[in-house]
C-alpha cells in the first residue's frame, strides 16, 4: 500500500498511462538522474555552460578566421562517452541516434518514392559516435534531417501529406540493432544525461566552426517537418503535438541549446514508442479480425454440414 500522503516524482511517471515510454525506458531515466551528484552539478553546469557557448560564439564570430576541429571533436566526444558518463546516459544517446534514424526510414519506406532515401547512422557503440566515413556522427545526425526534410520537398509524387491505409504501412525500420553501453568499464564520472549533454553541446561549440554549431542548433526545429509526416502517413495527430519548437523557417538564436535539444530528443523517444504502440495496435487488430474470418468460416462450414445431414435425412425418409 502506497503513501498516499507523500507521492513522488517518478512514482507517477512509473504509473502513467499516458506517458509513452517503456518501462526499460523509465528506470533508466530514474536511474541516471535520481543521483546525488546531478542535484549539486546540474545547475552549476548549466548556468556556467550557457554562458560560455555565448562567450565562445561571440568569438568565433569576431575572428577573421575559423577554428574547428572535428579531429578533436571525435577524439574528446568518444573519450568523454566511454569515461565521464554513466552507461544509462550513453545508452540514452545511442538510442537517440537509432530512433530518429529509425523515423527518418519510416517516412522513406512510406512515402511511396525513391527520391527520400533511407539513412543508415545506426550505432551500437560508443566508438560508432565519433568518426563515421569521415564525418563526425552527431555532424552526419544533423545532416541526415537536413537532407531528409529537402528530399520529402523534392518531388511531387512524394507522398508525406496523404494517410497510408494501416494493413499497408511498412513497419520494418522500427526493429534496431541490440546497443553494447559496456556497463562494467570503470569510469572515472557517471554524469547523467541532462548534465552530460551541457558538456558535450560545449563540446560542439568549441570544435566546430559557428557556421556548423548553428546548423546543429537550427536542425532542432525540423522536427515539426518530421512530425507532420508521421502524422500525415498514419493519420494521427498526436505526431503534431509533440513539436515544442514551432515555425520551422524561424531563424533562432538560442539561449539554452540544450534545454531545446533534450526537448527534441523526447519527441523523438515519444514518436518512436508511438509508432510502435501503432503497430502493436494494427497487429492486434489484424488477429482479431482473423480470428472473427476463422469464426465466420466456421459457422459456415457447420452450416453447410448441417444442411447436408437434413437433406441426407429427408432423402432417407423419402425411400422409407
Amino acid at each position: 500500500m502506497r503513501d498516499r500522503t507523500n507521492p513522488q516524482f517518478f512514482e507517477a511517471i512509473k504509473a502513467d498511462p499516458h506517458l509513452l515510454l517503456s518501462a526499460h525506458e523509465r528506470a533508466l531515466y530514474e536511474k541516471d538522474v535520481h543521483r546525488k551528484l546531478t542535484r549539486i552539478l546540474l545547475p552549476v553546469v548549466r548556468g556556467l555552460i550557457i554562458v560560455g557557448i555565448q562567450i565562445v560564439r561571440f568569438i568565433k564570430r569576431i575572428l577573421p578566421f575559423t577554428i574547428k576541429s572535428h579531429t578533436l571533436l571525435n577524439k574528446m566526444g568518444v573519450w568523454f562517452m566511454r569515461d565521464l558518463i554513466s552507461p544509462e546516459a550513453l545508452e540514452y544517446i545511442i538510442r537517440h541516434f537509432q530512433y530518429e534514424s529509425a523515423l527518418i526510414n519510416f517516412v522513406a519506406d512510406n512515402c511511396s518514392s525513391e527520391h527520400v532515401q533511407r539513412v543508415d547512422l545506426m550505432p551500437t557503440h560508443v566508438n560508432q559516435l565519433g568518426d563515421v566515413n569521415g564525418i563526425n556522427a552527431i555532424i552526419l545526425h544533423d545532416i541526415n534531417i537536413y537532407n531528409h526534410v529537402i528530399d520529402t520537398g523534392s518531388h511531387p509524387e512524394i507522398n508525406v501529406k496523404e494517410r497510408v491505409p494501416l494493413d499497408e504501412i511498412n513497419f520494418s525500420s522500427l526493429a534496431l540493432p541490440a546497443i553494447d553501453t559496456e556497463a562494467h568499464h570503470r569510469r572515472w564520472l557517471t554524469l547523467d544525461i541532462e548534465t552530460s549533454a551541457y558538456i558535450m553541446v560545449f563540446f560542439l561549440v568549441l570544435f566546430l566552426s559557428d557556421e556548423e554549431g548553428e546548423r546543429a542548433a537550427l536542425s532542432l526545429q525540423f522536427d515539426e517537418s518530421l512530425m507532420a509526416s508521421l502524422s500525415n502517413l498514419t493519420g494521427d495527430n498526436y505526431f503534431k503535438s509533440l513539436c515544442p519548437m514551432k515555425y520551422t523557417h524561424w531563424l533562432r538564436y538560442h539561449f539554452d541549446v540544450v534545454k531545446d535539444l533534450r526537448w527534441h530528443m523526447m519527441t523523438i523517444d515519444y514518436a518512436y514508442n508511438k509508432l510502435l504502440k501503432i503497430k502493436s495496435d494494427s497487429a492486434a487488430e489484424a488477429n482479431v479480425q482473423t480470428r472473427q474470418e476463422d469464426t465466420s468460416s466456421d459457422i459456415s462450414n457447420n452450416s453447410t454440414v448441417d444442411s447436408e445431414h437434413a437433406n441426407v435425412a429427408e432423402a432417407e425418409d423419402a425411400v422409407v
